[in-house]
């Protein structure tokens, strides 16, 4: 990835909420609760401004930064590209339906292991979330810059397969 940091998003159903969380080589950003349906201006204003922004490194001008995420309804919009292009913050290209690329999906693969090894399971919504905080920093740093590392082998995959299911 030639010295740069890449950002992954993701957001998925649990029961009862919606989650958001970033990874980079050598940090993630918080996990965040999403009350209700995404669109783009909450995404800018409880997930850009707030989480993406502080986790950006400094020397950006130095270092190229770039930040990925899937092509969900609330990312493509027009305010949120105008958000990145205002930042100075660039987007990493990403088809749609791949994601046999994206490492993110790794790392909540990883979160909802180790919330299945949690009994009795979550009574209330609050407690899950309690539950989802703690198993998305619980993944050890290691673990997430491996995703990273493997990058070439799942591109390298994907190509030989011709695009199609890799097991990533």
């Amino acid at each position: 990835m030639l010295n740069s940091c890449v950002m992954h998003r993701h957001t998925g159903r649990a029961p009862g909420i919606m989650v958001w969380g970033g990874i980079g080589y050598h940090s993630r950003t918080s996990s965040v609760r999403i009350a209700g349906t995404l669109n783009s201006q909450r995404y800018i204003s409880e997930v850009l401004e707030p989480v993406v922004l502080p986790s950006l490194p400094s020397g950006l001008e130095t270092q190229p930064y770039l930040f990925q995420h899937d092509n969900a309804r609330p990312h493509v919009a027009r305010i949120v590209q105008r958000f990145f292009v205002n930042h100075q913050i660039e987007l990493l290209p990403w088809p749609a339906r791949s994601p046999d690329l994206s490492p993110i999906e790794n790392m909540w693969s990883m979160v909802a292991q180790r919330l299945t090894q949690i009994t009795p399971p979550a009574a209330t919504p609050d407690q899950f979330w309690q539950r989802v905080e703690a198993a998305w920093s619980a993944v050890p740093q290691e673990y997430i810059q491996s995703l990273f590392e493997s990058m070439p082998r799942r591109v390298a995959a994907v190509i030989s397969n011709n695009g199609g299911y890799t097991g990533y």
